[in-house]
């Protein structure tokens, strides 16, 4: 058991501690149907959010460089429902990998992110959902810009991850921009 500490301490040690880069990131996307992850549709819902991420290690490696990025989120959905209004707001926080081909954060760059959510409803269009705490997993491709700035497209999915079921879960997509201070 002693194993995963020093495993840890080591990897924190070789990091380069980033210069607490910061990110708040604008999001606007749609639910998605059913074809990937959730089991139904959530096609019709808007989405619309703000996140705050700090960057709080960076590897540079021979494969690229590497970012851990703490990141906190709230999301608003909406979506018309059998001629009812039904809103969904989700809290997420969540470590985030970013990876950069070169050994620069510049240009084209690849994230994941796996973390914990919190979601106001269980009842979303036709998704009933069985907990308000979930899981919550990102996959991301973006485009760093010289002076800084980013814009990104998401895959977000949130679900209980078969701690409970049934585990019907739901998806949206995202286009963001982050502003780097």
């Amino acid at each position: 058991m002693r194993f995963f500490p020093s495993l840890l301490f080591c990897i924190l040690m070789t990091a380069n501690h980033a210069s607490a880069e910061q990110e708040v990131i604008f999001s606007a996307g749609k639910g998605l149907g059913d074809a990937l992850i959730q089991r139904d549709s959530i096609s019709s819902a808007e989405m619309a959010g703000i996140n705050y991420a700090i960057n709080f290690a960076e590897f540079p490696l021979t494969t690229g460089l590497w970012q851990w990025w703490a990141q906190g989120s709230y999301s608003h959905l909406r979506l018309n429902y059998r001629g009812e209004r039904q809103e969904q707001n989700v809290f997420e926080l969540k470590p985030v990998l970013r990876w950069y081909p070169r050994p620069r954060a510049e240009g084209f760059f690849g994230e994941a992110g796996v973390g914990a959510a919190y979601l106001s409803e269980k009842n979303f269009g036709d998704i009933e959902l069985t907990t308000h705490g979930n899981f919550a997993l990102h996959f991301g491709a973006g485009y760093r810009l010289q002076g800084g700035s980013v814009a990104s497209v998401r895959y977000s999915h949130f679900s209980n991850a078969y701690t409970n079921t049934p585990n019907p879960g739901f998806d949206f997509a995202s286009l963001n921009w982050h502003f780097n201070f």
